[in-house]
């Protein structure tokens, strides 16, 4: 019965799927970005800004006009020598223009840079530092986060917050400064951010920018007693124009192992959408469990978190992979669509470490099988898919949620590493993956990617009933090329794709390449094959 499944499953990638995938147009080949941080931007006026920062050449631009010629630029004269520990902490478009984040954080004391880049001309507007920290003692923290500088857009406005870290010569009084910024660069309110209770550790898991009207803070108290250890999240929030946070126990289980959290807000039903990561130890093995819960803003009224089955995907990974091949991908973003309908993404990770020196090392982490859940905007699921692939990333290690985390910049490039992350768009998953001849879905496996020697980009359409969709490839047959879909910038209103392909001449150049996205068909053939049948 595999067999079958496996064959059909191989004829069924080779079928042509009816949306399309149409380049416009590609840049001059150039050296493609191997180190540092990139950035696409699709502006408003119609331009298109790439972005490519690293702490030893510091920033190069390419701006291209909406007819995609480029626009002679001047080099930004910035002494770059000084930010040798630089990082690109984000990048977005505030009033037309390209507004960058740069934080070093191996000086004395850490220090934050914005930059504004013209978006008609690709010129440098603002150079200014922004935070100038002292030195961090870590003794005063009581608040756990991950990056002691944290930069939050709004997608729905131009509003963004920067998290801090402050410091007093108080023993005690250590803690976050946050900045609410409206349009133009406005600031709009500065509060101090102290846990509730002083004596309760607080991680920092997430913060939603709404507008210019408040901000929200996700976290979580740690309880810790003879008898048992415990957790609550809470939710912070700070009102336009004031300097004290309000806390909120959202009053989920307590006890819970979570590994991850994150809040979005969903601005055609005024409500939060908070998801939870808890990850359950198990006899031979641990398993993470996804739970959502609605938040309803002005009354802050909190629903019940429910968790997040993933039947129809689970049934699928049995029979294509084998009867103990559960379905184990945990969350990694909610991307919220235009009439407040919404999608969740979940994605496998093994993460193999090996002891070396008695130390847990991460040797690297398998990219498995991704799914993706429709709900509609009153939380109701419609459908679900799973996407096969299996990709090799040596010597890192992914978490859940690594895909919200990287909404503003993307990581740190490492060569080929960049090509192995899918990208989701509405209605599509983007990948490179092998193509029919290499893939070897057989005997209930798939053939693993450890270099992109072999792989083209394809597309997922997300339609449909059956739980592995049509794929096909993004370019043309006679150009079967990779793409970085990674840092890919879609316009969902123009339905316009821009991201980066590796040449057929050099696999170290790439071009910038733009695609129209057309909306899939209603019935697709797999669904006429079956009537027809």
């Amino acid at each position: 019965m595999r067999i079958t499944t496996i064959l059909y499953l191989l004829a069924w990638f080779a079928v042509p799927a009816h949306a399309q995938f149409t380049t416009i147009a590609e840049s001059q080949a150039f050296q493609e970005p191997a180190d540092g941080s990139a950035r696409i931007l699709q502006l408003k006026n119609g331009n298109t800004l790439f972005l490519h920062y690293t702490a030893r050449n510091g920033l190069a631009i390419q701006l291209f006009d909406s007819a995609h010629r480029r626009i002679d630029t001047l080099p930004t004269p910035t002494n770059w020598a000084a930010w040798k520990g630089g990082n690109l902490d984000a990048a977005f478009e505030t009033g037309g223009n390209a507004t960058l984040f740069i934080s070093d954080r191996e000086q004395k004391h850490p220090r934050m840079k914005r930059l504004t880049i013209n978006g008609h001309t690709g010129q440098l507007q603002e150079d200014s530092v922004i935070a100038d920290l002292d030195k961090i003692n870590l003794r005063k923290k009581r608040v756990i986060s991950a990056s002691d500088f944290l930069v939050i857009k709004d997608p729905w406005s131009e509003s963004y917050a920067i998290w801090m870290y402050f410091n007093t010569e108080e023993e005690t009084d250590g803690g976050y400064q946050i900045v609410h910024f409206g349009a133009g660069h406005r600031e709009i309110s500065r509060a101090r951010f102290k846990n509730f209770d002083n004596e309760v550790p607080f991680q920092y898991w997430d913060m939603a920018v709404i507008g210019e009207e408040q901000l929200c803070i996700l976290g979580m108290e740690e309880y810790k007693t003879p008898e048992k250890d415990s957790t609550v999240l809470k939710l912070a929030t700070l009102e336009k124009g004031r300097i004290f946070f309000a806390f909120h126990d959202l009053k989920f289980p307590k006890g819970l192992n979570t590994v991850g959290a994150f809040i979005k807000y969903n601005p055609h039903t005024d409500q939060l959408l908070l998801m939870q990561a808890v990850k359950e130890e198990e006899k031979k093995a641990a398993r993470t469990t996804t739970f959502l819960a609605t938040v309803k803003l002005h009354s802050m009224n909190i629903s019940y978190s429910k968790e997040i089955y993933l039947d129809k995907v689970n049934r699928k990974s049995l029979e294509v992979f084998g009867p103990k091949e559960e379905y184990a991908g945990v969350p990694q973003n909610i991307f919220i669509k235009q009439d407040g309908s919404y999608a969740i993404v979940f994605e496998e990770l093994d993460n193999h470490v090996r002891m070396m020196n008695n130390i847990p090392t991460v040797i690297s982490t398998v990219l498995a099988n991704v799914a993706v859940v429709d709900f509609n905007a009153e939380g109701k699921e419609v459908n679900s898919w799973m996407i096969p692939k299996r990709q090799i990333n040596q010597g890192v290690i992914m978490k859940p949620f690594y895909l919200k985390n990287r909404e503003n910049v993307q990581e740190k490039h490492n060569w080929d590493d960049q090509y192995k992350f899918f990208t989701y768009i509405p209605g599509y998953i983007l990948v490179n993956d092998l193509d029919e001849k290499h893939k070897q879905l057989e005997r209930g496996k798939q053939a693993a990617i450890r270099d992109i020697s072999n792989c083209h980009g394809y597309f997922y359409s997300l339609e449909g009933e059956e739980t592995i969709p049509m794929r096909d490839l993004v370019f043309s047959p006679e150009d079967r090329q990779v793409a970085m879909f990674s840092i890919a910038d879609y316009d969902a209103e123009k339905r316009r794709l821009v991201t980066l392909k590796r040449t057929p001449e050099s696999r170290r150049d790439v071009k910038l390449v733009w695609l129209n996205v057309t909306p899939p068909e209603k019935q697709d053939g797999r669904e006429a094959m079956a009537k027809g049948n």
